[in-house]
Parts: C-alpha cells; sequence; structure tokens
C-alpha cells in the first residue's frame, strides 16, 4: 500500500540504520559504519533511489539510470535483477528490508535528514531565516560542510550526470556565493581573498565570484589589486565567450572606481578606465624644455583642471610631444587617458563638441541610448562623471577655443593637453590654461633625431649634407621624419646625395608655403612620393579621396581597384616608407598633413574620371558591405535591388549577426562620412543606400539624432534623384526617427508627406506602412481614436495574402488602440488573430509587441494570471533582442497587474525595473512609472 507521499507503507520494522553521501564519491553507512558499494552499477541503483528518498522511483527511471540510451534487451527484468542482487549486498551488511517493492518500482526506507544533499537543503533554509549575516554565514558554512568533491564523483550514469549533478553543482556555488557575500557583510575582507581567488580559478566565467573578489581585494585596502582582477575576469570573458563583463560586476568596478548616477536620470553610470593613447614613435627627440614645462603645469597642481596649450606650426611635433607627455606620466592618471583629433585643419569637416563628446561618453562606458542629443547634456554628463577622477585628456588639432571648452572636465585632479596651430589666447585668457609654445628643432636636436633613425656613425660620417638636410627640412620635426625614413630604406645611398634631392624637389603645399624655401614641406614629402613604386604611387593619391578617418583592407582595395592580395605589396611599401599607419590592425590611416599631400596629388594627377571611379568603387564596397551586414542584422528586412558590383570592387559580408554588429562598430564613423561625401560628391543613389544599410544599427544602438541626419541626407538625395519611392522611405524613417526625438509634430510632418508620396505612386502598401506611422505618432500623442482610424486604413491596405508580419503589426496596432479605447474583447480578439499570423514569419518584435498587449486586454477584463503569462513571454521575447524601451513598457504594465493583485512587491520589483531602463533611455515615461511607485510609498527620487 502506497501512502499519500508516494511511499510504500509495510509491517512496522523500525528504522533502517542507512545514512548516504552523494555530495562527492558515494558513501553509505550502516549503523554508523562506513560500507563500501564496489559495483558500479549498485551505486547508480543506490543513487537513483536516494536522489528519492522515502518515495517511489519507477522501474524506467531506474533502468534509464543505469543503462541510459542503451538498454538490456529486457529492461524490467534486468532491474529487477539488479535489486536482487543489491538486497543481498544490503542485507549482508545489516540492512535487510531497505528496498521496498510497489506495483511501479522501488523506494529505499530512509528518512531525508540521513542523506546529505537534504541536510545540505535544511542547512540553507536555516540560512535563509537567518536573523543577521552573521547567523546566515554560520549556516552556510554548516551547508557547505556537507560537500566532500564533486556531487555523484564516482557514480557512472549519464543520466544522473546531466540531469542531476549540474543542479547540485549550481546549488553549491549559489551556497558559496552567499556565504562570501555573508562574510563580505560583515568586514570580513582578508579572510576570504583566498577562497575567492581559488573559486574565480576555478570558475573563470562566473562573474559574481569576480565581483566579490573585487570588493574583498577592495576593502582590505588592495585597490589596484582588486582593479588588477576586474581586468582578468574582462581578459576572460572576452577569450571564452566574446563578451563584456555584465552590469553587477561593471557596479562593483564603478564603486572602486567612484561610480556616479547621472543626475539628470538616476542612472547608475559605470565608468569605464579608457586607454586611449596612441603608440609613441619610438625615437622621440629633444624637447627636454618642454616635457619640464609641462610637468610643472600639469603635475605640480593639487587644485582645479589644470590645462596646457601646445601650439606651434603644422608639422612641428605638436602631437608627438603631447603624445610622449602624455605615455611617460599615464600613471600619474590611474583612471585613464582620453584622446581625441579634433581635425581642426583637415579637408575633412571638423569635429564638432558634440562628436567629441559622444566618443569620450563612450570611452568613459556611458551606453549609446543614455548619452544625451544635445550638447549641454553631453557636457553636463561628461562633467559629472569625471568629477573626483584623475584622467588625462589630450584633445589634438583644435582650432578655436569654443571647439575646446566643452571637453574640458572642471573638477580636480584631471589634465587638459590641447595642440594647435593657433595660440588660443582665450583658453590661456579665460580658462587658465598655460601656453607651451613649440618652435622648430634647433641644427642640434634636428642632428640627433637623424642619429638616432639612421645611426649614429652614418651621421657622423657626413656633417656636411646632415646639417643641409635639417636646413632642407628647416628643422620640421615631420619633415625630418620623413626624410630619415627614406634615407633609411636606401641604406648605400649617400647622405650628400640625399642631399642634393632634397635641394632639387620643388612642388607645392600652399598650405605650408613660405617665403624661406628651407620651411617647404612639400620638397620633403615629393622626395619620398618620387621613391615610391608605381602601384604605390597610386595608392597613395588615392588615399587622398577617402573621406573617413581610416580604412580596411576591404575599401582600401575597392578604393585602388585591386584584389587585396595585389594591394598589399604596395601598402607595406607605404607603411615602410611612413606614409600610411596600421593605427589598429588591419586599419589604415594617413597624417593630416600626409592625407592633403595626397589629396593634392590625386586633383594633380589624375582625372575627374579616374577620381570619381575610385570613389565610386569605395562607395560601392561600403554600401554592398553595409547591406549583407544589414540583413543579417534584421533578416526580415527586404533586400535592396542592388545590382552585382563590379568586379574592381572588394565585398567581404559579415559571417553571422555579431560579426555585422561589429562590422558596423568599426566603420560607423567612416560610412557617416561616406554618407556626407557621396552627397557632396553627387552619388546621391550611394547616399540613400548607405542610410538603409544604416537603419537597424543606428536603432539598435539608440543613435536617434545621426539616424535622423543620415535619413535627413537621404531624403536631400533623393530629392536631387527625383526617385518618389525612396523620398517616401525618407520621409517614414524621418517619422519614427522624430517620434523617438520626440518631436512629434515634425514626425507627423514627414508621415503625411510619406502618406501623400505613395498615393501619387499608387502604392498600397506604402501607404499602409505611412499609416501605420502616423497611428504610432497620434498614439504616443494620446490620441487613441485618431491612432484606431490610421491602424485600420492600414489593416485595410496590407494585402490578406501578402507580407503576414506585416499584417500582424497592423492587426495589433488596431488591437492596441481598441484596447486604449476600452474595448478590451475587441482588443484580445485581435492580438490574437496577430499571434496566428506571426506564426512562422520569425518576427520576433511583432510577436514581443502582441503578447503585451495580449497581456494588457486580459488584464483589464480581470484574468490577471492570464496577463501576467503574456507579458512573462512579451519580456522574454524583448529582453533578448535588446529592445529596451518595450521592455520597460512591458515591465510597467506587469506591475500594473501585480497592484491589482494586491502584490505590492512584485508590483515594486517590476515598476523598479521599468524606471531604471526608462532612465538610462532619458525617456519622460519615467516620471509616470515614478509617480507609481511614489504612490507605494516606495522613495524614487528624479534622477
Amino acid at each position: 500500500m502506497v501512502d499519500r507521499l508516494g511511499r510504500v507503507e509495510g509491517p512496522a520494522t523500525g528504522p533502517v540504520p542507512l545514512a548516504f553521501g552523494l555530495l562527492g564519491p558515494f558513501e553509505m553507512r550502516v549503523a554508523g559504519r562506513d560500507v563500501p558499494v564496489r559495483s558500479p552499477k549498485h551505486r547508480v541503483l543506490l543513487a537513483a533511489l536516494v536522489l528519492h528518498a522515502g518515495r517511489v522511483v519507477p522501474v524506467r527511471d531506474l533502468a534509464e539510470a543505469m543503462w541510459g540510451a542503451r538498454p538490456p534487451q529486457n529492461p524490467r527484468r534486468a532491474t529487477q535483477l539488479a535489486v536482487v542482487r543489491l538486497r543481498a549486498l544490503l542485507d549482508e551488511a545489516g540492512a535487510a528490508g531497505a528496498i521496498v517493492t510497489s506495483a511501479d518500482g522501488y523506494l529505499i526506507d530512509v528518512a531525508p535528514a540521513d542523506v546529505d544533499i537534504e541536510r545540505f537543503r535544511r542547512a540553507l533554509a536555516e540560512a535563509d531565516g537567518a536573523a543577521d549575516p552573521a547567523a546566515e554565514a554560520t549556516a552556510l558554512r554548516a551547508a557547505l560542510s556537507h560537500w566532500r568533491g564533486e556531487p555523484l564523483a564516482d557514480v557512472p550514469s549519464d543520466t544522473l550526470q546531466q540531469q542531476t549533478v549540474p543542479r547540485l553543482r549550481e546549488l553549491r556555488l549559489y551556497a558559496q556565493e552567499r556565504r562570501f557575500d555573508a562574510d563580505l557583510r560583515l568586514g570580513r575582507h582578508e579572510a576570504v581573498i583566498g577562497e575567492l581567488v581559488q573559486a574565480t580559478a576555478e570558475h573563470p566565467l562566473r562573474e559574481r565570484f569576480w565581483g566579490q573578489l573585487m570588493t574583498a581585494l577592495h576593502g582590505a585596502g588592495r585597490r589596484a589589486d582588486a582593479l588588477a582582477a576586474y581586468h582578468d575576469a574582462r581578459r576572460h570573458l572576452a577569450e571564452e565567450l566574446g563578451i563584456d563583463p555584465g552590469e553587477e560586476m561593471r557596479k562593483v568596478h564603478a564603486a572602486i572606481l567612484g561610480g556616479f548616477r547621472s543626475p539628470a536620470t538616476g542612472a547608475v553610470l559605470l565608468p569605464a578606465v579608457p586607454r586611449q593613447l596612441p603608440p609613441e614613435v619610438s625615437a622621440f627627440t629633444g624637447r627636454v624644455r618642454e616635457v619640464a614645462h609641462l610637468d610643472t603645469v600639469l603635475l605640480g597642481s593639487a587644485g582645479p583642471t589644470t590645462i596646457a596649450v601646445v601650439s606651434g606650426t603644422a608639422g612641428v611635433g605638436k602631437t608627438s610631444l603631447a603624445l610622449h607627455w602624455a605615455r611617460r606620466t599615464a600613471d600619474r592618471f590611474p583612471d585613464g587617458q582620453l584622446w581625441v583629433n579634433l581635425r581642426g585643419y583637415d579637408h575633412r569637416p571638423a569635429m564638432t563638441p558634440g562628436q567629441a563628446l559622444t566618443l569620450f561618453l563612450r570611452a568613459l562606458g556611458v551606453p549609446g541610448e543614455a548619452i544625451p542629443p544635445d550638447v549641454e547634456g553631453q557636457t553636463g554628463l561628461y562633467r559629472s562623471l569625471m568629477d573626483g577622477r584623475r584622467v588625462l585628456v589630450v584633445v589634438d588639432n583644435a582650432s578655436a577655443a569654443e571647439q575646446v571648452r566643452p571637453l574640458l572636465p572642471g573638477g580636480p585632479g584631471n589634465a587638459v593637453v590641447v595642440t594647435s596651430r593657433n595660440q588660443l589666447t582665450g583658453l590661456v585668457a579665460v580658462d587658465g590654461a598655460h601656453a607651451v609654445p613649440l618652435d622648430l628643432f634647433t641644427a642640434a636636436e634636428g642632428r640627433e633625431l637623424l642619429a638616432r633613425r639612421l645611426g649614429a656613425e652614418r651621421v657622423r660620417a657626413a656633417p656636411v649634407a646632415v646639417r643641409e638636410i635639417v636646413e632642407r627640412c628647416a628643422g620640421l620635426p615631420l619633415a625630418l621624419a620623413i626624410a630619415a625614413a627614406r634615407a633609411a630604406q636606401r641604406p648605400s645611398l649617400p647622405l650628400a646625395a640625399f642631399a642634393g634631392q632634397l635641394r632639387a624637389a620643388r612642388d607645392s603645399l600652399d598650405e605650408f608655403a613660405s617665403a624661406d624655401t628651407a620651411t617647404d614641406v612639400r620638397a620633403v614629402f615629393c622626395c619620398s612620393y618620387r621613391t615610391l613604386s608605381e602601384p604605390a604611387a597610386r595608392l597613395f593619391r588615392l588615399l587622398g579621396l577617402h573621406p573617413g578617418p581610416d580604412l580596411a583592407g576591404g575599401a582600401l582595395a575597392s578604393l585602388a581597384g585591386v584584389p587585396p592580395q595585389v594591394l598589399r605589396p604596395a601598402l607595406d611599401e607605404l607603411a615602410a616608407a611612413h606614409l600610411v599607419t596600421e593605427h589598429v590592425e588591419g586599419r589604415w590611416t594617413l597624417h593630416d598633413l600626409l592625407r592633403a599631400y595626397a589629396a593634392e596629388l590625386v586633383h594633380a594627377h589624375d582625372g575627374a574620371g579616374e577620381r570619381n571611379a575610385a570613389l565610386r568603387r569605395v562607395l560601392d564596397h561600403y554600401v554592398h558591405t553595409g547591406h549583407a551586414a544589414a540583413l543579417l542584422i534584421e533578416p526580415l528586412r527586404e533586400p535592396l535591388p542592388l545590382p552585382p558590383p563590379d568586379q574592381s570592387v572588394t565585398v567581404h559580408p559579415p559571417v553571422g549577426r555579431e560579426a555585422a554588429l561589429a562590422w558596423f562598430g568599426a566603420e560607423y564613423t567612416g560610412l557617416l562620412a561616406a554618407i556626407e561625401r557621396s552627397g557632396r560628391g553627387g552619388f546621391d543613389t550611394h547616399t540613400w543606400q548607405l542610410v538603409w544599410t544604416l537603419a537597424d544599427f543606428q536603432q539598435w544602438r539608440g543613435l536617434w539624432p545621426d539616424r535622423a541626419a543620415s535619413l535627413q541626407a537621404a531624403l536631400e538625395a533623393t530629392r536631387r534623384l527625383d526617385n518618389r519611392t525612396e523620398q517616401a522611405r525618407a520621409h517614414r524613417g524621418l517619422g519614427y526617427a522624430y517620434t523617438r526625438l520626440h518631436r512629434n509634430d515634425d514626425a507627423r510632418l514627414h508621415l503625411r508627406q510619406a502618406l501623400n508620396h505613395y498615393t501619387d505612386l499608387g502604392d498600397p502598401v506604402g501607404q499602409g506602412r505611412a499609416h501605420h506611422g502616423l497611428s504610432y505618432v497620434l498614439e504616443r500623442r494620446g490620441d487613441p481614436r485618431a491612432a484606431l482610424w490610421h491602424a485600420e486604413r492600414a489593416l485595410d491596405l496590407f494585402p490578406p495574402d501578402g507580407n503576414r508580419a506585416q499584417r500582424a503589426r497592423a492587426l495589433g496596432t488596431v488591437g492596441w488602440c481598441h484596447g486604449q479605447l476600452g474595448d478590451h474583447r475587441q482588443s484580445l480578439r485581435r492580438n490574437e488573430e496577430a499571434l496566428v499570423l506571426l506564426a512562422g514569419t520569425g518576427d520576433r518584435v511583432a510577436e514581443a509587441a502582441t503578447w503585451d498587449s495580449i497581456g494588457y486586454a486580459h488584464h483589464h477584463l480581470g484574468d490577471h494570471k492570464r496577463a501576467i503569462d503574456g507579458y512573462e513571454t512579451a519580456l522574454r521575447l524583448r529582453r533578448d533582442l535588446g529592445h529596451r524601451y518595450g521592455e520597460a513598457n512591458t515591465l510597467d504594465h506587469l506591475g500594473d497587474t501585480y497592484e491589482a493583485l494586491g502584490d505590492t512587491e512584485q508590483a515594486r520589483r517590476a515598476w523598479r525595473g521599468a524606471l531604471t531602463v526608462l532612465e538610462q533611455l532619458r525617456e519622460p515615461d519615467a516620471d509616470r512609472v515614478r509617480a507609481k511607485l511614489t504612490r507605494l510609498g516606495v522613495p524614487a527620487p528624479r534622477g
């Protein structure tokens, strides 16, 4: 007979004196005496029974545990025989009658408390009810004392190892984490460091152990070791999983550094430790006086941020000096070093303060969606993050004080080095900057530079030639460096002959022209250029056409119109001559002066046809590669009807979604520059196609100001092309972007224009998309009736036999609007129809929105359980997608349902989660959620 707990009732024979240990190698004790179980099959059988102590285990489960996927011919009979043999062992050990037979299987008559797993769990329960951290730590130590090693270590059962062991192992790690937390709360930092070092070594991908180790080290006064532990953890995660540390670990890191909660949003921002300094030139020469001056003005003050302005003519070595000093003193700024090139003297557009601040904020760990859209907000956030830290900021190639001021940190402990061809007297007079003027090299310094790069013996052997080389280079460090590189490539060429070449070379570089020919840097560039082979010279000239800051191999090959393997020798030749630099592995760039020289050369030596062909090739490279990457990010997008690229264009599509995201991240600045350059150069089709490729990347990263600017460029290009279809697409995209930027009037205007275009074109699907966008804008403006009208128009225009996902989205929007108008049964019906349509489409974005609407309808119909189920499904999908605004909305709705059920704790958790996301996104909806928390009596201060 089986009792209500599933145990077999039998004659009262008294307790069987048995005890078992599964938390390590298998153990069995009878009346306190260890009894070895030598047969592996007996250990498996006993383990399977003991894991369900006092309960019947079906024969099929026992057979699966013993034989797994390869059972004997008669599993039931084989199991019975195994039980018979095991009973004989138990009888001999003095535990007769321990195994009881039932109709369905067997149980082992042993009290749960006589199994170490149960004792472990009871100790965990005691920890749950502990009154203070000390009691909790004691209970957790008692729990962990039952562990002797790997659970079921010598129980050879694939089934038990796969189904039971991982759960037990995770319970142990959970208990260890809790015990470490309790000890840390008790201030036992030093005592747990050794155990945590061992835990991180054994589990290098378990972030909580790393966070606890960092906390312990920091609490023990070992801040540097704590930061080193963070970098070790980040390396393990990057190498093994290709990810960065999670939020909790970054919070610990931020706390060690001095984390910051934004006064505007309340979001916890987690400062990273940027290391942005470029590599230093190995043969830095001279500037002893200037280096000492920088030491004095930037390291000798404990007051507010100190600023130095290094000024001088182009090529005089301002950047080299700033970099040398920054590298030399980097350890004095433990919270990082920021570097930006403002391009103040460049054929490319100068970098705006907003662009520079965005780069700095990203380097400091601020996610894209949390970066304010305006310069004032970016400046405030930047200065708040920098307050109380010691960071070195190097601002290179500034053209005006107004370009620099927003980048000044403001707080004590930081230092700023600015380089400029202008003296920037405004920064000196108003902001207290220290002027560090930089002059040309002296003859001795020029000779020293040549000696370092060419060898002291070669320079000593030709004093007259060396003197002329220094004079012909006008003591200009950049010119001297280029001359030295060229001479070094030809060690057999006498320096006198090289000096003669400099003397004879006469070209034009207007920006650096001078009445004194000794200061004409073009002669130096020309001599270097003339030594190049024809392929290298052509590549160098074409580099002057590229709009972006750097190029990867595919873009370089496309620019030149040759395969990458053919391009490589010319690229290596340019690198050897120091005419290009591989500043990041696989990415090449030119110094500003060399880029200007290359631009002059290409316009002087290559016709308009060749220049346009090269620019077209590199734009084709970006369009085709970006198109492939965009479809990897969002496979449901309708591809563009692109013609195949020309054979002279190199296209290497990314492999996989993560690679596509990485490609966009690496090329993003160059793609924005390509959009701007294509618009200026008459490549209008490329402009709107490039904007198309960036759509999902910009949306996923929350780059809405960039998105709006890109779409505006696309709109202007399509107007010039008189392409009404793409004008309509640009208007529709601007409508969505402006909605996300809370410019609803602009959004509505653009969507109306899109609707007009689609109507004129006779495109009902396009009209439907415009109506759908208008419904979205109007619903956000609080006009659900007008929104419903537009949603129904969209549904009417999407054919039933057309795109199912598209029609399902319209159905869902109709349903949502009905819900906003109070007709929740109609809302539920429409969304359930949408869910059926979505099956098999792969449109998880729409599926998540539909489940959210279904939950909303059930909530208002009083079926709160179904509402919670719907919201939980939507939440899981939105978190998987990284759809953060949608996640916040669903959490908000979930909190409403829990509040209606009277579960205020769950409501508080949901609303807290929603508020955190909305504040990070700087969404106005945060105020509404904050008010709900306040209503519950939960402190929810603004920001």
